[in-house]
């Protein structure tokens, strides 16, 4: 006779999404034992595939927290290092480029951008602003 904890076991791999040929090996059951099990114990099988589920997807969402709190604190640590600096050494069709951008984004006539765009026009202009003072 089987002890339950062999058919616990079975409900937390079959839960798992493992296979029949693999659970059958690591319990050492036959394959249409495990059939008869997996009918017999659908539901539990089923709850707890859902709250597998369910736990990836909270771990999923506090890592994309986690991320976008990430980039919030570099955005500010951006903003108050810009916000030092004097816009004095930026060549006029850069600063108005800026401000196109700027108005454009404050009327919402455009998506956001971008961290991957923001850096790539930050680039852009720090690039531009060394050849105009080289």
């Amino acid at each position: 006779m089987i002890d339950s904890t062999v058919k616990d076991r079975f409900v937390e791999l079959r839960a798992q999404g493992k296979s029949f040929a693999v659970i059958a090996e690591e319990l050492g059951v036959s394959k249409p034992t495990l059939i008869t099990w997996s009918r017999e114990q659908a539901l539990q099988i089923g709850n707890l595939r859902a709250i597998n589920d369910e736990a990836l997807r909270e771990k999923y969402r506090l890592t994309k927290q986690r991320e976008l709190e990430t980039y919030s604190h570099q955005l500010e640590a951006v903003e108050t290092e810009l916000n030092k600096r004097s816009l004095a050494n930026v060549p006029t069709d850069k600063l108005y480029g800026i401000l196109f951008k700027l108005m454009s984004e404050a009327r919402g006539e455009r998506k956001p951008l971008t961290l991957q765009c923001t850096q790539s026009l930050l680039e852009d202009d720090l690039i531009t602003q060394k050849e105009w003072e080289a």
